[in-house]
């Protein structure tokens, strides 16, 4: 499976939000290693963030978010 073909989201009340090119990058590589680590996140306005992969929750502000590894979705042209 290309790497491009993967994305990161969290689940942010109904939605699931996709995160910024360099959270994606950041997630996977403690993904592969099954690790936990804080981590700064464009998506959450440069702060830290803390990640755990083995229980797939983005931590930030107090606030645990469920984090999912999934397919990009493909946009049809028409």
């Amino acid at each position: 499976m290309a790497a491009n073909a993967i994305e990161w989201v969290y689940n942010a009340g109904s939605a699931w939000t996709p995160l910024d090119q360099h959270t994606q990058i950041s997630i996977e590589a403690l993904w592969s290693r099954n690790a936990a680590q804080w981590i700064q996140s464009p998506s959450f306005g440069g702060n830290s963030v803390y990640i755990d992969t083995t229980r797939l929750v983005l931590m930030w502000s107090g606030y645990n978010y469920t984090i999912a590894r999934r397919y990009r979705q493909q946009r049809h042209r028409r």
